[in-house]
């Protein structure tokens, strides 16, 4: 009897849904681009559900965007009997287009690096997939130099941003956040993802989806290139033959 109990309390347990601290939404849940498409800003809010007791002591928000993954390449020139070449190489084969983390303080007051690394939260734990068939990398330490290097090169892109003290609370227990995109933004889904902490530990987790998509004439050229990929080659040659002779016409000397 007692092992038939204590079973059924621990179905209940196991089936009972799990109570959500932490409520958000966002402002938009599709972004249409176009040719004249020169970035757009997306907003996130969310609130504690009433049960919860929020302090600012000991609580923190983080809300990160991540876009889809796309394969990049590294180099690094190297001098050579007096000529530069590209001699170090670094291919990886997963590696978000787009990452912003907000937060409402630096993560590094949040909680600790074993932490931060494990959840992959801000620039500096992002995990970045190497082929190791493509690697020709000398050691650990050039390795993270070229990570290193991936980072700079997309924080100057605009496409990798921390933004520490992002997250803002506007009373009530209610909280905001902007999340900004350039106009270079790839296509395709992104996860949007709202992490609880509590004294350093992550204690609750929420993610959503946005989608990034070409929309008019720019979305129906692109999918007719990749559907007829010949097709849309033999025309782009015409009309470039075509323009050419028109442009020979109009400024031809008299």
């Amino acid at each position: 009897m007692f092992k038939y109990l204590l079973s059924l309390v621990l179905s209940l347990v196991l089936i009972a849904p799990a109570q959500a601290d932490l409520v958000t939404d966002l402002s938009k849940r599709r972004i249409d681009i176009n040719s004249t498409f020169t970035g757009a800003s997306l907003l996130l809010f969310g609130t504690f559900t009433e049960a919860f007791d929020y302090d600012p002591e000991i609580h923190d928000i983080v809300i990160t965007v991540t876009g889809p993954n796309k394969p990049m390449v590294l180099r690094k020139k190297v001098n050579k009997a007096g000529i530069w070449v590209n001699y170090y190489q670094q291919s990886y084969n997963k590696m978000p287009s787009y990452y912003s983390v907000l937060s409402t303080r630096p993560l590094v007051e949040i909680s600790d690096k074993p932490t931060l690394g494990r959840l992959g939260l801000g620039t500096n734990f992002l995990f970045f997939d190497p082929n190791p068939l493509m690697q020709k990398l000398p050691d650990t330490q050039a390795w993270l130099e070229f990570r290193n290097s991936v980072v700079r090169l997309k924080k100057n892109e605009l496409l990798y941003i921390d933004h520490p003290n992002g997250v803002e609370f506007v009373g009530n227990g209610l909280f905001r956040a902007n999340v900004d995109f350039p106009a270079n933004v790839d296509i395709g889904e992104y996860e949007v993802s709202a992490y609880l902490f509590r004294a350093g530990n992550m204690v609750f987790e929420e993610h959503s989806v946005i989608n990034m998509r070409k929309f008019g004439f720019s979305n129906q050229l692109s999918q007719f290139a990749n559907t007829y990929p010949w097709l849309h080659g033999v025309l782009a040659v015409i009309f470039a033959l075509i323009m050419g002779w028109l442009a020979s016409v109009i400024f031809r000397r008299k």
